[in-house]
């Protein structure tokens, strides 16, 4: 009568290959005052071969586990990097046309966290005063 919490994997070992060999050898002569038995000695190796690979590739659906653990692909960096670029793009717009346009840029702290441009046109002309300071002007006549 089968026991409904046993199930059975059958080895076959060819004796014309040298690695079948080393096992046959050692499965055959195997101490048993060490290793409890020899079913034990091939689920203990098992297990450490499979610890040791991390279940990388040993499974089926391992490609399913890898995407849902959070690995970044290629792909993936690549797209980041063109959400990146078209940022950068639209702030530097941002900043040469509010240079262009004669206003000041200021930096606000915006509701999602990020950083985002408040352009003033009509700060610019109040924070543009001169000044009489002597030092400066001999280095705004040195400039040309």
């Amino acid at each position: 009568m089968a026991k409904p919490n046993i199930c059975y994997h059958n080895v076959r070992i060819n004796l014309d290959n040298e690695q079948h060999c080393r096992v046959h050898r050692v499965l055959s002569k195997l101490n048993k005052k060490v290793h409890k038995s020899v079913n034990q000695f091939i689920v203990d190796a098992v297990d450490f071969y499979i610890n040791s690979m991390n279940d990388e590739n040993l499974v089926e659906d391992a490609v399913e586990q890898k995407k849902d653990a959070g690995y970044i692909t290629r792909d993936d960096l690549d797209g980041i990097r063109a959400e990146l670029k078209n940022e950068v793009k639209n702030e530097i717009i941002m900043l040469l046309g509010a240079a262009l346009g004669a206003g000041t840029v200021r930096v606000v702290e915006g509701a999602t966290g990020r950083n985002s441009m408040d352009i003033t046109a009509g700060e610019a002309t109040d924070n543009t005063k001169e000044t009489d300071d002597p030092t400066m002007m001999e280095l705004v006549d040195d400039w040309g």
